[in-house]
Formats: C-alpha cells, sequence, structure tokens
C-alpha cells in the first residue's frame, strides 16, 4: 500500500464497509483494503481509451434467486442485449448469478448501461456488477 495515498485507502475502505454491511468486521475490512490496493498497485486503475464493446459479466448478488432474474430480466428488456450463458448459485445464504451479456446491438453506452443496471439493482435491493470482458482477461495475457 505504499503508492496509495491515505484518502484512496480511505475509500477502498468505505467501500469496503458499505459492501459487508452488517458482516463487516475490522479483520475483514483490513483483508479487503489489502487485496484492493495490491491489485490497484500491480494494474493500476482500468482507464478505457474507448468503448468497450462485445460482452459483459455481469453479477447480480441476492437474497433470493427469482429477484436477480426478474431484475436483469426487466432491466435489460429494451436494451437489445441478450444473455448468452448464465450460471446460478447459492452461496453462503447468497443467491448469485452470472451471466454473459452480448453487447454487439445494445441501444446503450456502457456507462449507460451500467447505470441502468445499477439503478434497477438499487430499486429491486439487490447487487449488480458489471464488467466488460477485456477487464477480465487482464492477468491471462503475456506482456
Amino acid at each position: 500500500m505504499n503508492s496509495l495515498s491515505e484518502e484512496q485507502i480511505r475509500v477502498i475502505a468505505r467501500i469496503a464497509m458499505e459492501e459487508l454491511g452488517s458482516e463487516a468486521t475490522l479483520e475483514k475490512m483490513r483483508e479487503i483494503v489489502a487485496k484492493a490496493a495490491d491489485v490497484l498497485e500491480r494494474q493500476g486503475p482500468v482507464s478505457y481509451k474507448s468503448e468497450p464493446v462485445g460482452r459483459f459479466l455481469v453479477i447480480c448478488i441476492s437474497d433470493d434467486g427469482l429477484k436477480n432474474s426478474r431484475t436483469l430480466s426487466e432491466a435489460l428488456k429494451e436494451t437489445n442485449c441478450r444473455i448468452t450463458e448464465r450460471f446460478e448459485r447459492n452461496l453462503a445464504g447468497f443467491h448469485t448469478l452470472l451471466a454473459v451479456i452480448d453487447t454487439q446491438s445494445c441501444s446503450l453506452d456502457f456507462a449507460s448501461l451500467k447505470g441502468k443496471l445499477a439503478q434497477a439493482g438499487n430499486d429491486a435491493k439487490i447487487r449488480i456488477i458489471i464488467q466488460p470482458e477485456d477487464t477480465l482477461l487482464l492477468g491471462s495475457k503475456d506482456d
């Protein structure tokens, strides 16, 4: 955590605390902050020189699997995005849905789609995370 400022570390800790909610402990917080700082120091923040297109990974997390499917389907209804693959699993009492979204025909840019999914998640009280395929492949390429 040598290259991160104190303010950056505080932001990471605040986000971790919000994500953990009532499960937040000092030990869990330290672990998450250390991992996030390590990744940021090794890879730096992700910056898109152009708008990401292609496939995105969407992760929905809640206590109700039907809510995940319904919320994601409703949010994508009029965007021309298509779910090409999906995987659902109950992990430690949380229902997790992973979906690969094909956005070749999407009517929204990445920022708008991300905002639409975040709003749908907030409205349904579930957590929705979206990442471009390129972000997921960062560690697998030879430099």
